[in-house]
C-alpha cells in the first residue's frame, strides 16, 4: 500500500479566481493540524493530527523540511491543502515530494495552481533541485495539466494482487535447499528476536540499506525506534511473516508482510530485497514463495504488493506467481525554478 501522498486535484491553469483566497504555511498550532486532518478526511484519508505532527517531527529531527499549506477563504474555511518534504532516499539531495488537494466544489478555480506556485517559490528559496509528485493513472486530465506545466513522467507504480487460491504450485522446499548450498538460510523475525541480542539493530540497518535502492519505498524511517514501532510493535505487524535471509550471522535479505484491520483476509507486502552481493541466487523467488506459503497456511485470501515498472525483474516474478496488475500511480518530475533575488534598488521599489 502506498503511504506517500498523491496529487489529486484538477487544475484550471488560470490565475486564482477567488479574490479572498489566502494561502499560508501551516503552523505547529493544533488548530492547523486539525484543519489539515479534517480536510484529508473529506477525501477518505484517515491520518489524524497526531499522525501528521509525528511525520513532520520525524523530518525535523533529520534536518529536513516538511512544510504544509492551507488555502482558506475569508471565513477561514479550508478549500485546499498542500505539502512537501524531501526525497531522502535519493543519493543526490534536492528533490522534494509535493502534493496538493482541493475541495471538489472548488476545483478548476486556480487553487491547485496557486498552491503549487507557492510551494515552488518556497522550494526555490530552499535551493531545491526538483519536484516529484504522483497522480493516479485513472485521472489523465490531471496528468495532462501537470505536463503542460513542465512535469515529465519518470515511472509508474502498480499494485499487484494475488488471489491466493490461484497461485501456482510452489517449490519452496527445493529452493530452500538450494540456498543452503550457498550458506544461506531463512529465519523469521520472531526467531531472530529470540536468538540474536542485536536483532533490531541488524534488521533496521538492512531495511535502511535496501530502502535506499527502491525508487518509491513504502515507508521511510529516520530512527531505529520508528522502524520498530511500525514493523515490530504495531498491531498490524506479523513477526512470523517477516522473513530474514541470513549468511552466517549477517542479515542479507528480507521480505515482510502486514495485515490491515479493515481487510482481514488480505496481506500487504511492505518490502522485499537483498544486498547486492547476494543477488542472482534465486532469493527473490524463494522469498515470494515464502510469503505465498504463509498466506496459504494461515487462511488469507489475497496478497497485495506494489512494484515500479522500472523493476522489470520483480514485475516478471509477480506475474510468474499469478499476481494481477491493477491501475496504479504515475510519478512526475519537474525542475524547480531557482529563486530570483531582488537587487537593492528593486527591493526599495517593491516596498513602496
Amino acid at each position: 500500500m502506498r503511504h506517500l501522498p498523491v496529487c489529486a486535484t484538477r487544475m484550471s491553469g488560470k490565475a486564482c479566481m477567488l479574490p479572498h483566497l489566502a494561502i499560508r504555511r501551516a503552523t505547529a498550532h493544533p488548530a492547523d493540524y486539525l484543519a489539515v486532518a479534517a480536510f484529508h478526511r473529506l477525501t477518505g484519508e484517515t491520518a489524524t493530527p497526531d499522525d501528521l505532527l509525528a511525520f513532520d517531527r520525524t523530518c525535523e529531527r533529520s534536518g529536513a523540511h516538511s512544510w504544509r499549506y492551507l488555502a482558506q477563504d475569508h471565513a477561514g474555511t479550508t478549500l485546499g491543502v498542500a505539502h512537501f518534504f524531501p526525497v531522502t532516499w535519493r543519493k543526490e539531495p534536492g528533490t522534494y515530494w509535493i502534493a496538493a488537494r482541493v475541495r471538489r466544489d472548488y476545483e478548476r478555480q486556480g487553487i491547485g495552481s496557486a498552491l503549487l506556485a507557492q510551494m515552488e517559490a518556497d522550494l526555490g528559496v530552499l535551493g531545491a533541485r526538483a519536484m516529484w509528485l504522483m497522480v493516479p493513472e485513472e485521472q489523465p486530465e490531471i496528468m495532462a495539466a501537470l505536463q503542460r506545466r513542465g512535469f515529465r513522467e519518470q515511472m509508474r507504480s502498480h499494485p499487484f494482487t494475488l488471489e491466493v487460491a490461484q497461485a501456482p504450485s510452489l517449490q519452496l522446499e527445493a529452493r530452500l535447499e538450494r540456498l543452503a548450498t550457498h550458506g544461506l538460510r531463512v529465519r523469521t523475525l520472531a526467531d531472530c528476536r529470540a536468538e540474536d541480542p542485536d536483532w533490531l539493530e541488524r534488521i533496521y540497518a538492512l531495511h535502511a540499506a535496501i530502502t535506499r535502492e527502491v525508487p518509491i519505498p513504502e515507508k521511510i524511517f529516520v530512527t531505529r525506534e520508528e522502524f520498530a514501532a511500525f514493523a515490530v510493535e504495531a498491531p498490524d505487524a506479523l513477526l512470523d511473516a517477516f522473513f530474514v535471509v541470513c549468511a552466517g550471522t549477517e542479515y542479507v535479505g528480507l521480505s515482510f508482510m502486514q495485515r490491515r484491520a479493515a481487510n482481514p483476509g488480505t496481506l500487504y507486502q511492505e518490502l522485499t530485497g537483498t544486498l547486492p552481493a547476494y543477488r542472482g541466487l534465486g532469493l527473490a523467488h524463494t522469498l515470494k514463495e515464502l510469503t505465498i506459503d504463509y498466506a496459504l497456511r494461515h487462511g488469507y485470501q489475497r496478497i497485495v504488493t506494489w512494484v515500479e515498472d522500472t523493476n522489470s525483474g520483480m514485475v516478471a516474478i509477480n506475474q510468474r506467481y499469478a499476481f494481477v496488475r491493477e491501475a496504479g500511480l504515475v510519478l512526475l518530475e519537474r525542475p524547480v525554478a531557482p529563486a530570483v533575488m531582488l537587487e537593492p534598488a528593486q527591493v526599495q521599489v517593491a516596498a513602496r
